[in-house]
């Protein structure tokens, strides 16, 4: 309904009835009051979900910055957590290289070592070799050179009943066959 329909002033006249001035000025005040209100419902309505609307955006907008923020921070302290376990890991590596060449520098000073020792062990074998034999029937009780001849013999290769072969014939040892496992053992045969 429009102003004009309200303060229109067609109305018929009475002899009894509503004094006109006092009609109009109620029209009118009916007439102010409704310019006050918005035009229509939808247009009220229309107002508060616009309202809504920017509220909740405002709303989302936060959640959004606030999620970021927080994502971030968690992708921060992972990317420190990463880069702790990479120090970690490469001072455990530099450690293992370290102690790898440790190692490899054992390995070739016992290498060295094991080949004077054989070296020496072979000169010796070779000026050691049996005097002339007793006399028959007369056999040496050395045990020490017995062992030594035994060493050679098993470091040359000498399966382990020619060295029993030659030991009994040539020495009288109280246990050959314990000296024979001492001496193969330490020749690793």
């Amino acid at each position: 309904m429009e102003r004009d329909e309200i303060e229109r002033h067609d109305f018929p006249a009475a002899r009894r009835g509503y004094d006109p001035a006092a009609v109009d000025a109620h029209l009118r005040r009916v007439a102010d009051e409704i310019d006050r209100r918005p035009a229509s419902l939808a247009e009220g309505t229309s107002t508060q979900v616009r309202a809504i609307i920017e509220a909740a955006e405002t709303s989302a907008q936060q959640l959004r910055a606030d999620a970021g923020r927080e994502a971030s921070g968690h992708v921060e302290r992972v990317e420190d957590a990463a880069k702790e376990l990479l120090g970690k890991l490469d001072r455990l590596q530099a450690e293992l290289d370290r102690l790898l060449g440790g190692l490899k520098a054992t390995a070739e000073t016992l290498t060295g070592t094991l080949g004077e020792l054989s070296r020496d062990v072979g000169t010796l074998g070779g000026t050691i070799t049996p005097s002339a034999p007793p006399p028959v029937g007369a056999r040496s009780d050395d045990e020490a050179g017995a062992r030594l001849v035994a060493l050679n013999m098993a470091l040359e290769g000498a399966p382990r009943e020619q060295a029993a072969s030659y030991l009994a014939e040539h020495y009288e040892l109280a246990d050959v066959d314990a000296l024979l496992d001492d001496v193969y053992a330490s020749a690793g045969k």
